[in-house]
C-alpha cells in the first residue's frame, strides 16, 4: 500500500511540473541573453548592437527594445522567415538596408519608436517599400517633419495602423498619406500641426480613428470625413468647428474638442451617429438672449481646389440643425454658458451622462420637459446656481444615480426634490447653505429644508461646508448610507448618526468637532475609513481601538499621545493608512509610534511632517537627537528609577540627622532632665 502511495505521489509531482512547464511557455534563454517564451524573443536592455542570430528560426515576435542597434542590414532578419512582429524602440536606429525585408516573410507589425530615423530617412523609406505585408507601424519620436512624410508610405497599401506621435510635423497636405488607402487608425498627437490642407484625408477611405490632440490647429472648416468614427482634437487652439453642409450620412461616433478656444457650439454634421461629445475647457456660450439672431451671422470663405465658396452661418441657433437624439455623453463643463436654449437639452433624448459644471448658470430646470428620463449622471457643481426648478409630485429622474450640486449658491431646494429619484446613489450638496428636515420639523415653519429621509438607494452623501449643526437623530432615517462627509460644519455631537452607525463605512468629520468631547465610536462597527482631522482633539477616542479601521486621519489636532500598547490590538492589526502630522505629541511618549512604524502593513504618508514636543521645542520624530532620547529614558524610568535616584539623598539626610543628634545629645539630655527634675518618694 505504501508503494502505491509513493508511485501516486511521483505521478502527481511529474504532472504538476509538466503543467508548470507548459504554463511557463517553455521559458529559457539564448546565448545572447534573450528570454524565449513560446515563439516570442524578449531581448530588451541587453546592450545589443545588432539583431541576435542565435535565436530559433521559427520565432514570430522579436522585441529588441532599448539596445544599441544602429543599423539593419540585408542579413539581419534573413534567419527568421516567420517573423511577423519586430520592435526596435529606443535603439538610435538611423540606417536600414534597402533589402532588409526582401527575403523575409515581411513583418506585419514594426515599431521604430524613439530612434534617429530623420538622419537617413530616405534609406529607411526605401526599405519600408519592400515591407508589403506591414499592417502596424510606429514611427513616433523620430523628429520626422512634413517633408519626410511623402517618402515613407507610397507602397504601404496594406498598412492599417500608423503612429506619428511626438514628431515635428507642422502641416499636412494631399501628398502626406498617399497610398494608405487601407489605413484605419492614424495618430498625430503632440506635433506642431497648424494647417491641414483641404482634401488631405480624402484618399484614406477606410480611416476610422484620427488623433490630432496636442497640436496648434486654429480651426476646423469644411469637415467632411464621412467614414471617420472617432476624432480627437483636444488640446489645440480651435475657435471654430464647422462641418460640411450636405445630407451625406457621417459615421462619426465620438468627437473630442476639449481644451481648445471654441467660442460657439460646434456646427456638427446634419446626419451622424454621435454618441459622445466632449467640449470641456473652452469659451463657449449661447448668445440669442443677448443679440438679435436674425442679424447675427458669419460668412465663411472656403478655398480649395482652385475654387472659393462662401457659406453663411447663423451663430445663435445652428446647433439645432444637427440631430442630437443619439447623443449619450455630453461634457460642456468649464465653459461660459450663462443659459441653455429651451430646445437644447430636450433634443438629446438618449442622454445618460451630462456634465455642466464650472459654468455661469444661475438657474436650472430638472423637470421632464427639460431633462430626458434616461439621465443617470448629472454634474452641476460650480455653476453659480441659486435656483433649481422641479415639478412635483412626480419626477422623470427615476434613473439618476449621480447628482452633484456642490459649490453653488443654493439656499432653497424643493423639499421633496430627491424623494422620487429611486436610483439615486451619490448626492453632493457641499457648500450650499441648506438645512435638512427631520421628524420634528414643522412643515409650515420649515419650507426650505431638504428631506433626505427614506431614500433607500442613497449610499454616498456629501454635506461638507453647509453650515449644518445636525442635532437631530432622524435626518437620515430610512437611508442606507455607507459614505458620509459632513466636514466643515458645526456639529454639537454625533448623535445624528445613530440611525446610520451600523452601516457607515467611510465617515469624514473634518473641522466639525471643535466643541465635542468624549466622542464614542463604539457603535460604528462597519467603519473602515474615518477622518477627524483639523478638530483640535486633545484626547484620542479610546472607542476607536476596537474598530477595524483601514484608514484613519488624525492630522492637525492637539493629541499628545495615542493609547497603542500592542501590535495585536484590533485597530493596529486592521490599519493600512494613518495621517498624524501637525499634532502636539510628547517626545517622551512615542512608544505607540514605534509600534506603528515597525508594522510593515501600515503606511504613514505624512511621516516626514510629524513632530513632537520636548521642553517647548518641536522636532521631527524621525530625527530625534540622542540627547532627547537619553533624557526621555531617564524621565520614563518609572517608580523604581525615582526610588533609585532618591535613595542617595535620603541616606545623606539620614546620616546628617544622626550626626546632629549625636552632637547635641548630651546638652539636650541634661537640659531635659533639669527641666523635668522632681523629688522622688521613698
Amino acid at each position: 500500500m505504501a508503494i502505491v502511495s509513493f508511485w501516486c505521489l511521483l505521478i502527481y509531482m511529474y504532472a504538476l511540473l509538466h503543467w508548470r512547464y507548459i504554463a511557463d511557455g517553455a521559458k529559457h534563454f539564448s546565448p545572447s541573453g534573450c528570454q524565449l517564451v513560446s515563439k516570442v524573443a524578449h531581448c530588451r536592455y541587453l546592450q545589443l548592437t545588432s539583431i541576435p542570430q542565435d535565436l530559433p528560426s521559427d520565432i514570430q515576435e522579436l522585441l529588441v527594445d532599448h539596445n544599441n542597434v544602429k543599423s539593419l542590414d540585408e542579413e539581419s532578419l534573413l534567419r527568421y522567415p516567420e517573423l511577423n512582429n519586430l520592435s526596435l524602440k529606443s535603439n538610435h536606429l538611423g540606417h536600414k538596408d534597402l533589402n532588409a525585408f526582401m527575403d523575409t516573410s515581411k513583418p506585419e507589425s514594426l515599431s521604430l519608436q524613439n530612434n534617429t530615423i530623420f538622419t537617413k530617412y530616405t534609406l529607411i523609406s526605401l526599405a519600408l517599400r519592400s515591407a508589403l505585408s506591414l499592417r502596424w507601424l510606429d514611427l513616433s519620436r523620430n523628429a520626422i517633419n512634413e517633408d519626410m512624410l511623402t517618402t515613407f508610405f507610397p507602397n504601404l497599401t496594406s498598412l492599417e495602423y500608423l503612429n506619428l506621435d511626438n514628431n515635428v510635423i507642422m502641416r499636412l497636405d494631399k501628398s502626406s498619406f498617399e497610398g494608405l488607402r487601407n489605413l484605419k487608425e492614424l495618430s498625430l498627437q503632440r506635433n506642431y500641426i497648424y494647417e491641414i490642407e483641404i482634401g488631405t484625408f480624402d484618399n484614406l477611405v477606410n480611416l476610422k480613428t484620427l488623433n490630432l490632440a496636442f497640436n496648434l490647429l486654429p480651426c476646423i472648416v469644411d469637415f467632411g470625413l464621412t467614414k471617420l468614427q472617432m476624432l480627437n482634437l483636444s488640446y489645440n487652439q480651435i475657435e471654430w468647428f464647422f462641418s460640411r453642409e450636405d445630407d451625406i450620412e457621417f459615421q462619426l461616433q465620438k468627437l473630442d474638442i476639449s481644451h481648445n478656444q471654441l467660442l460657439f457650439f460646434p456646427f456638427l454634421p446634419q446626419n451622424h451617429h454621435l454618441h459622445t461629445l466632449l467640449l470641456s475647457d473652452n469659451k463657449m456660450k449661447f448668445y440669442s438672449k443677448h443679440f438679435d439672431k436674425n442679424s447675427s451671422f458669419a460668412d465663411f470663405l472656403i478655398l480649395g481646389n482652385n475654387q472659393s465658396q462662401i457659406t453663411t452661418v447663423y451663430l445663435w441657433d445652428n446647433f439645432t440643425l444637427s440631430n442630437l437624439s443619439n447623443l449619450n455623453v455630453l461634457d460642456i463643463s468649464r465653459n461660459q454658458f450663462d443659459y441653455l436654449p429651451a430646445n437644447f437639452l430636450p433634443a438629446m433624448t438618449s442622454m445618460s451622462y451630462l456634465k455642466l459644471n464650472w459654468n455661469c448658470l444661475e438657474t436650472f430646470d430638472l423637470s421632464s420637459k427639460h431633462i430626458t428620463s434616461n439621465l443617470t449622471f448629472l454634474d452641476l457643481s460650480n455653476s453659480r446656481l441659486s435656483e433649481i426648478s422641479f415639478e412635483e409630485p412626480s419626477s422623470n429622474l427615476h434613473q439618476l444615480r449621480y447628482l452633484n450640486l456642490s459649490q453653488n449658491r443654493l439656499q432653497e431646494l424643493p423639499r421633496q426634490i430627491f424623494s422620487t429619484m429611486n436610483s439615486l446613489s451619490t448626492l453632493d450638496l457641499s457648500y450650499n447653505l441648506i438645512s435638512l428636515c427631520s421628524t420634528s420639523t414643522s412643515i409650515v415653519g420649515h419650507q426650505n429644508c431638504v428631506d433626505l429621509r427614506n431614500i433607500q438607494s442613497l449610499e454616498y452623501l456629501r454635506l461638507s461646508g453647509c453650515g449644518l449643526q445636525l442635532d437631530k437623530q432622524d435626518i437620515f432615517l430610512g437611508t442606507t448610507l455607507t459614505h458620509l462627509d459632513v466636514s466643515y460644519n458645526q456639529l454639537k455631537s454625533i448623535d445624528f448618526l445613530q440611525n446610520s452607525a451600523n452601516m457607515l463605512k467611510c465617515l469624514s468629520l473634518r473641522n466639525s468637532l471643535y466643541s465635542v468631547n468624549n466622542i464614542d465610536f463604539s457603535k460604528f462597527q462597519s467603519l473602515t475609513s474615518l477622518d477627524i482631522s483639523e478638530n483640535n482633539i486633545t484626547t484620542f477616542p479610546r472607542s476607536l481601538m476596537d474598530l477595524n479601521l483601514q484608514c484613519l486621519d488624525l492630522h492637525e489636532n492637539k493629541l499628545t499621545s495615542i493609547p497603542i500598547s500592542s501590535p495585536y490590538q484590533p485597530l493596529v492589526k486592521s490599519l493600512n493608512t494613518i495621517y498624524l502630522s501637525r499634532n502636539s505629541f510628547d517626545c517622551c511618549k512615542l512608544s505607540w509610534y514605534d509600534i506603528l512604524t515597525t508594522s510593515n502593513s501600515i503606511n504613514i504618508p505624512d511621516v516626514k511632517q510629524i513632530t513632537c514636543n520636548f521642553s517647548h521645542n518641536y522636532m521631527s520624530v524621525q530625527e530625534l537627537p540622542e540627547s532627547v532620547i537619553h533624557s526621555c529614558h531617564w524621565r520614563n524610568g518609572g517608580t523604581l528609577l525615582s526610588l533609585v535616584l532618591s535613595l542617595p539623598t535620603c541616606l545623606t539626610l539620614l546620616v546628617a540627622f544622626i550626626l546632629l543628634f549625636l552632637l547635641f545629645k548630651q546638652p539636650l539630655l541634661k537640659k531635659f532632665k533639669k527641666h523635668f527634675r522632681t523629688s522622688s518618694s521613698y
